[in-house]
């Protein structure tokens, strides 16, 4: 018989379960670098043509030139940033991929219809990798 529980039993639910809305991550200044370059870029470029007057078109184009070389760098740092996103959780993660590896290694033993022996000894494994991640989590690496 299906069995309810009062509010007292029930544990409190997360403000995701609430909700339904995630907390808003804050960005790394780091990734405001290519559209920072971007205005500047552009400022520059659009200032030295609109702004910049005289006989001499040096200064112009001394300005145009900084101003597209800061947007190239903007949009290779966009491309490949100096620096990347940085995993915190190292080990967890080890244990994580060993063990996609190991429900790979299951459906390929359940797909090839292999001995029930192989099947278990994958649950097995799959149960101390399990047991891994669990003391793996929180641990920065």
């Amino acid at each position: 018989m299906l069995e309810t529980q009062t509010d007292e039993q029930t544990p409190p639910r997360s403000e995701v379960e609430r909700t339904g809305k995630r907390k808003a991550r804050t960005r790394a200044p780091v990734s405001y670098i290519p559209v920072i370059t971007a205005i500047l870029g552009i400022t520059l470029i659009i200032g030295s043509v609109v702004l910049i007057y005289g006989p001499n078109d040096l200064s112009r184009l001394l300005f145009v030139t900084f101003g597209l070389g800061i947007l190239v760098v903007g949009i290779w740092f966009a491309a490949h940033p100096f620096f990347k996103s940085s995993r915190r959780f190292t080990p967890l993660r080890r244990e994580v991929e060993s063990f996609m590896d190991l429900v790979q290694v299951l459906n390929r033993q359940a797909a090839a219809a292999d001995t029930r022996e192989d099947i278990e000894s994958t649950k097995v494994r799959m149960h101390e990798a399990v047991e891994r991640i669990v003391a793996q989590s929180g641990k920065r690496g």
